[in-house]
């Protein structure tokens, strides 16, 4: 593996990394702040301070930005296990006995259909059948889904518990405390099919299970001290889980961006019970990644009237260096605006790091079949990424599997008013606001990986998604 320079801390970052040994900390910051970088300086310091036996966990939630820290942190983490939250999970778990192969059902990531989905699916017929028809049990499956995986990263565990809970993440799907039940009794029925398929877990309640049986757990601990990258994205019951993983004398501390928050839904590291003061809590606000022309456009995507704020927002300071402003290239077709962006990533992985980053992995597949006709093999960032290449050359991924990741130059196509918002969300959510500022997230995170090079690119009409400020891009309409 070819590890990469890992950079010194800087003024008050240093600080971060002698917080006391014992107890939690929250440190807040926005993309490009060194968030990441902190991370692992402070995983290597609480590391050289534990005994013999103790270890650190150095935790997040993707599977490629795990393989990313190991390649930063070269030899700086002795005793420092580096997992995302699910390997550690299923090691606990596995550890008590409590899960065998094939336990959890697959997600999509290995698995072309989405059990889960058709697992809640058949819930809906047969609760249905029981209950009879109403206007509840006849909206989308996806709206099911979306509930179900909500209640369970809360933790949620009875009907009363769900009726009486605040909805916090879910404020633009509409679901009345008197139509809960029914979602709760579609949630019980799928819990029934899942254990008759033979499966105990999916993916968003592994925490839950990890949470109650730790609560039991009178054994010596595993990790003295446990460092969370990306916290943004961790379930409060996730969170919870891990400050149940220390020993009273040990301590968490949580990284992350409100900004960059795409899978918790405005869920906060406050909702999580983590028993942190004001005097507890560092904000970073200064961007040492992108240059001032893409950090000004990260900016004002994160002022869009649909872009969701929160108290733990931390507004970037615009970084010193300057580049060239983002290209936003315009096409009359889409074959002819994902032949530009190869022939121009290819150009530029001649000595560059460059991303290639999509809303989906269906987008992906025309991508790599481009790719390889030009006989360009890419760095994979979706899936079991095994070693991290950073050499010049082309990564591709979707927006999501680009977390916490940076490249010197990044292309983001199909930025149109038909693929984005993403019309599975929209249907989830049922609410094309609540929709538009979760895509505005995820354009957020894609957009703030670029250091100084950004291309936008779309065919026909722009997504309102990006600002509409022609003053932030270099315009390109490229007829071919």
């Amino acid at each position: 593996m070819r590890h990469l320079p890992l950079p010194t801390p800087e003024g008050r970052q240093k600080e971060v990394l002698c917080l006391p040994e014992k107890g939690h900390y929250v440190v807040l910051g926005t993309a490009g702040s060194g968030k990441t970088t902190l991370a692992i300086h402070r995983a290597a310091y609480l590391a050289k301070r534990t005994k013999s036996k103790e270890k650190v966990l150095l935790v997040t939630f993707n599977k490629s930005l795990v393989t990313y820290l190991n390649s930063l942190a070269e030899n700086n983490l002795y005793k420092v296990d580096v997992r995302n939250y699910h390997w550690f999970a299923r090691g606990y778990l596995a550890h008590r006995g409590m899960l065998s192969w094939g336990d959890i059902v697959p997600s999509m990531d290995y698995n072309k259909e989405n059990k889960k989905l058709t697992f809640i699916k058949q819930a809906i017929n047969e609760v249905t059948e029981e209950q009879g028809e109403n206007s509840t049990l006849t909206r989308a499956p996806e709206v099911f889904y979306e509930e179900i995986s909500w209640i369970q990263k809360i933790g949620l565990s009875s009907v009363d518990e769900y009726i009486e809970a605040e909805r916090i993440g879910r404020s633009g799907t509409r679901v009345t405390r008197d139509k809960r039940k029914y979602f709760f009794a579609v949630y019980e029925r799928y819990l029934d099919i899942r254990e008759r398929n033979g499966y105990r877990y999916d993916w968003d309640d592994l925490a839950h299970t990890v949470k109650s049986e730790l609560d039991n757990d009178e054994n010596d601990k595993m990790y003295k001290h446990i460092i969370i990258d990306e916290g943004q994205d961790l379930s409060p019951v996730m969170l919870q889980s891990l400050a149940l993983a220390v020993p009273k004398d040990g301590s968490i501390t949580f990284f992350g961006d409100v900004a960059q928050q795409i899978y918790g839904g405005r869920i906060s590291w406050r909702d999580a019970g983590l028993n942190v003061t004001r005097s507890e809590t560092w904000k970073f606000d200064q961007n040492y990644r992108n240059s001032t022309e893409i950090a000004d456009l990260a900016i004002a995507i994160s002022k869009q009237p649909f872009f969701k704020q929160s108290t733990d927002l931390v507004t970037p300071k615009a970084p010193v260096a300057s580049g060239p402003k983002p290209v936003l290239a315009v096409f009359n077709n889409e074959d002819s605006e994902l032949k530009w962006v190869v022939r121009n990533a290819a150009k530029l992985g001649e000595r560059q790091t460059v991303s290639i980053l999509m809303r989906t992995r269906q987008s992906l597949k025309k991508l790599r079949k481009l790719l390889r006709e030009q006989r360009i093999i890419p760095q994979e960032l979706d899936g079991e990424l095994k070693r991290w290449n950073g050499k010049p050359g082309i990564s591709i991924g979707t927006y999501h599997s680009a977390k916490g990741l940076e490249f010197d130059a990044v292309m983001i196509p199909y930025c149109s008013a038909e693929r984005l918002p993403d019309e599975d969300k929209i249907t989830a959510l049922e609410d094309r606001d609540e929709a538009l500022g979760e895509e505005s997230k995820l354009i957020y995170v894609a957009v703030t990986r670029a250091r100084r090079l950004l291309a936008m690119s779309y065919t026909g009409e722009g997504t309102e998604i990006i600002p509409q400020d022609d003053s932030l891009y270099s315009k390109r309409e490229i007829e071919k």
